[in-house]
């Protein structure tokens, strides 16, 4: 095959990757539009919007480790469009659901079918191009969920203006099936230079301890345990982030919830410069020093919300949320996608991004329901403490990463 021809369709692939990835998050974030509208239409209080969050967050995190798993195993292309259409009927059902233990019950089910999609899309991809481009893969690559994210909020925020909360669910719904039927025709697994692989029984293939396997061969590296741990922490403020955003700007800034949902978009948007900016540099200082250098932004920003009077200025505001969205999704790329990418000459790539990104949503889904208590409790200055407080965590692994990097070398 040439090379100009197999240079095309690896090409493709990442752009049929990130585009799927980016509009699968309607059917996810559109949760943080409707929560201000659904805390005022069902009466719950901020803790009890919060277990929606978490119940999501716990149970993707746990789908992200099986799912990636899995992903090593099975296809990419029939596996990830079962889970697409999957969160689009979910998403349907939520719509149309009045009673809360059953809302709860479906989004954590949505929360599974969304997991399908990130392990076995860097597994995808860990097959299409070498480990050397990983730096570059993941510049280009991790800003697709924060660009879906924006993306997700605005048009969220449309339909909720002309119809209802109901709407962010139904819209979604039908762009998702969309999806799933065209990734399965677009989608292929493998490169067709690609060597041809021994047969193995579908039974032994997914087998329990070959799970097993794969994540204790992770947790036995000592270089990555310390990403590991970061990651939960960054989960903390970056999905903390994805799921009050909208909250904090109407209760606080007094913004109504469309122009809240789409002045909003500039969090994700600085998350999608931070995931690229994450990317570079992690090709040139490596992955514990950039981690640190993105703790150290959202230390900042949010010390500064913390600290600042409650009266300052949107544009203000805007830019320390920016700042804290560059550092924490710039960190969490690297995390999820440059480290698993690192493994690809081992064969578990899919499995270790389904860990990482299971560890940084079971951070999320502590973030989600300890915001509401706080914000319930203490205030908005006490999340920002504890957002800095995480991140000031995540600095200080990500410093002992660099430093045992540095030892190993």
């Amino acid at each position: 095959m040439p090379k100009a021809f197999a240079a095309r369709n690896k090409w493709r692939i990442l752009a049929i990757c990130w585009i799927t990835y980016s509009l699968l998050y309607m059917g996810r974030v559109n949760i943080s539009v409707a929560l201000p509208l659904l805390q005022d239409d069902m009466g719950w209080s901020a803790a009890l919007a919060g277990l929606l969050g978490t119940a999501y967050y716990w149970v993707y995190a746990g789908g992200q480790v099986v799912n990636g798993y899995l992903g090593d195993r099975l296809s990419a292309q029939r596996f990830v469009a079962l889970g697409i259409a999957a969160s689009a009927l979910l998403n349907l059902l939520f719509g149309l659901t009045f009673w809360f233990p059953l809302m709860l019950f479906i989004w954590a089910l949505n929360g599974l079918a969304q997991s399908s999609a990130w392990g076995p899309m860097v597994g995808l991809l860990s097959r299409w191009f070498p480990p050397e481009e990983r730096g570059r893969i993941t510049a280009i690559f991790s800003p697709c969920y924060v660009v879906g994210q924006a993306l997700a909020w605005a048009a969220a925020g449309l339909l909720v203006a002309h119809h209802s909360w109901r709407s962010a669910f139904f819209g979604p719904s039908a762009v998702l099936l969309v999806l799933s039927l065209s990734w399965f025709l677009l989608i292929r697994d493998n490169p067709p230079d690609a060597p041809t692989t021994v047969h193995v029984p579908l039974r032994q293939r997914l087998h329990l301890s070959g799970l097993t396997a794969s994540i204790g061969n992770i947790l036995r590296q000592p270089s990555l345990r310390w990403a590991l741990l970061a990651s939960a922490a960054s989960g903390m403020i970056k999905e903390g982030m994805n799921l009050w955003g909208p909250t904090f700007l109407v209760q606080v800034k007094g913004l109504d919830i469309t122009t809240a949902a789409l002045s909003g978009t500039v969090i994700p948007l600085a998350g999608a410069a931070g995931a690229a900016l994450g990317g570079i540099l992690t090709t040139r200082y490596g992955e514990g020093r950039t981690t640190a250098i993105g703790a150290g932004l959202v230390v900042i920003g949010s010390v500064l919300l913390y600290a600042l009077p409650a009266g300052l200025p949107i544009v203000a505001t805007f830019a320390l949320l920016a700042l804290m969205a560059l550092g924490a999704h710039g960190v969490n790329a690297m995390l999820v996608t440059s480290v698993p990418l690192s493994l690809s000459g081992q064969g578990n790539t899919s499995a270790a991004a389904g860990t990482f990104d299971f560890i940084s949503y079971v951070g999320g889904g502590l973030s989600a329901i300890i915001v509401g208590m706080l914000q319930s409790t203490l205030g908005w200055p006490a999340v920002f403490a504890f957002w800095a407080l995480a991140a000031l965590c995540v600095g200080l692994l990500g410093l002992r990463g660099a430093k045992g990097a540095a030892h190993a070398v």
